[in-house]
């Protein structure tokens, strides 16, 4: 392989490994553990907040790339930033819901009380706030886009039975059509990838708090792990050949 070819492969596989790393930047959580939302949310709406970033897991502070947002799914469920939740469940539907509410209100709402699975819609429109950076970006910049998004998931989850809310919402509106096109064109959450934390306020899980959208980031296949290991013997080699070149002359 001559130098020119040498060099190209070893940027290729080193955007690799940097894809890698921060696929895997986000912090995980899994069922158990102890979360802290940030009370510094992204708009307010209703009374509720819209993005919020979950900012330590089990007592560690996360910053930056460890650190991730998250939307509510239930809208009559109410917590307090800043507070310390337990993670009772990471699933695909929400637990608990107001019961009185859902009862009063069955047919409509589409969900049992106690177990509502997510929309596929809304499971698109997660993802693709989490893998599109510049659409993250715009949402996260403008409270009023923060807002929109979260009333295009209650709208998803039929949590604005009765409420004016999304009627007037024009981006909102936007959001849900995006959702529905994907979906209708066969998108599928093939690696499960959007999950519900299912969160309370106290670690024996007696007092339900709220359902929060999460992400989970991908694994990478064992390819990529090759092809970042090559990347970096790659870079090595080259790195090597210039000393050996400069010390020859």
């Amino acid at each position: 392989m001559n130098r020119k070819n040498l060099g190209r492969v070893a940027r290729i596989a080193l955007a690799a490994a940097a894809l890698t790393g921060a696929q895997f930047a986000a912090a995980e959580v899994v069922a158990g553990d102890a979360i802290k939302l940030s009370t510094s949310p992204k708009g307010t709406l209703a009374g509720a907040f819209s993005a919020i970033e979950v900012s330590s897991v089990n007592g560690s502070s996360l910053s930056g790339e460890n650190s991730f947002y998250t939307f509510c799914l239930e809208k009559f469920e109410t917590f307090t930033p800043g507070n310390t939740l337990y993670v009772k469940n990471v699933s695909n539907a929400t637990q608990n819901a107001n019961s009185s509410y859902y009862s009063a209100n069955n047919g409509a709402s589409g969900g049992n009380a106690y177990s509502d699975p997510l929309s596929l819609k809304t499971e698109w429109l997660f993802s693709y706030f989490n893998t599109n950076t510049s659409f993250k970006t715009s949402i996260l910049s403008s409270d009023s886009k923060a807002n929109s998004f979260q009333t295009a998931v209650w709208y998803l989850e039929k949590e604005l039975v009765g409420s004016s809310l999304y009627s007037y919402d024009t981006y909102a509106k936007q959001l849900v059509q995006m959702a529905s096109t994907a979906v209708n064109n066969g998108w599928t959450d093939v690696g499960n990838q959007v999950r519900v934390l299912n969160l309370y306020k106290d670690k024996n899980y007696t007092q339900y708090a709220q359902d929060q959208l999460y992400f989970v980031s991908a694994v990478p296949e064992p390819e990529t792990y090759a092809l970042m290991l090559a990347g970096l013997g790659l870079v090595g080699a080259v790195a090597r050949r210039r000393k050996a070149k400069a010390a020859a002359t």
